[in-house]
């Protein structure tokens, strides 16, 4: 139940009814035929008094969705008859949020808004706008978003300078996600998929290239390797790269036989490289049956790298026999060719 004041204007020509009601409703008014005086009954149809409501509010799009923030765009659609005190945006990592949940305020300039939201990194939320008048509040549509996870970006490089128990590595941080690198180095393992809690380097921090020493490596090993950053949102890795370090057995020829008799021969053979390790034995090794090794007949010719000269003693005449130089440092026993010859 409501009361009209209904206010006779004169014009010149004709009358105006204007109908007030509670200063709530929106005015109406209604033009009247110049008449004499008198009275006149006018149909006037139906009035309608339009009352306030709360706002009606659109959240139009979410754009720039990172780690950490999200660029939110709104609109008042209706202010609902009532000025707008207060607008922004409710987030939640629940369906629908209102204004008890976290909210981004300002004041109501224009119809249109924006925000900046800082959020936390990998994510889901839930988003609307939301405007406020003497009412209360209206909501607009709900906007699903997720950050992304704020983890770093970052390479593998190659592996060179490869030994026995060495290597060069490294890599290339291409990215923060929006949060400091603490950390970045490479890892690596015999097993595949290193992480961290393998062997490690720690190569400085930040953005950019870097280059890792992989020591202590074990001889005739595959290894996987790959770089790893470090940020307050965890740890990212990079591609695997494969790579298998050198046997650390040294290199050794065999020199031909000479001097052949029915019972000695000389032989002898060339240490061309220790593999990184001090040749501590070398020889010639030989026997009537293929392939003979140190467990058999075998000379000892001094250690180190370079040619040496072996005497073959022994031999049974008439007998073929067969001979390889050999060369034995901390890692293991090597052999040259095998040749053939008969004693005679």
């Amino acid at each position: 139940m409501f009361q009209i004041t209904v206010t006779l204007d004169q014009l010149a020509n004709q009358y105006s009814i204007r109908f007030v009601a509670d200063s709530l409703y929106n005015n109406y008014t209604y033009n009247l035929d110049s008449v004499p005086l008198g009275v006149k009954e006018y149909d006037m149809g139906n009035i309608y008094l339009v009352g306030p409501s709360v706002p009606e509010v659109v959240t139009a799009s979410i754009v720039d969705i990172t780690a950490n923030s999200a660029h939110c765009f709104a609109r008042v659609e209706n202010t609902g008859n009532s000025a707008i005190v207060e607008q922004g945006f409710v987030y939640s990592t629940m369906q629908y949020p209102t204004i008890d949940n976290e909210r981004a305020t300002m004041p109501f300039v224009q119809s249109e808004f924006d925000y900046e939201l800082s959020l936390e990194p990998n994510t889901t939320y839930y988003v609307r706008a939301y405007a406020v008048n003497s009412l209360g509040v209206g909501y607009g549509n709900q906007i699903k978003i997720r950050t992304l996870d704020g983890l770093p970006v970052v390479i593998t490089g190659n592996v060179s300078h490869v030994t026995t128990n060495f290597a060069l590595a490294g890599g290339e941080v291409l990215s923060d996600a929006g949060f400091d690198v603490v950390a970045r180095g490479v890892c690596w393992s015999i097993s595949s998929n290193p992480t961290i809690n393998h062997a490690h380097t720690v190569d400085g921090r930040g953005l950019g290239t870097f280059v890792s020493r992989m020591e202590n490596l074990e001889p005739n090993k595959t290894y996987h390797v790959r770089a790893y950053a470090q940020n307050s949102s965890g740890i990212a890795y990079g591609p695997v790269v494969t790579f298998s370090t050198l046997s650390g057995l040294p290199t050794v020829t065999t020199t031909t036989i000479s001097n052949v008799t029915a019972t000695s021969a000389v032989s002898g053979g060339n240490v061309e490289d220790d593999g990184g390790y001090s040749v501590i034995r070398r020889g010639v090794c030989y026997g009537t049956t293929s392939n003979p090794t140190i467990s058999g007949l075998h000379t000892t010719d001094g250690a180190g790298v370079g040619e040496f000269v072996s005497q073959l003693t022994n031999l049974t005449p008439g007998s073929t026999y067969y001979y390889r130089a050999y060369a034995t440092n901390g890692v293991g026993t090597v052999y040259g060719s095998q040749y053939v010859f008969v004693a005679w």
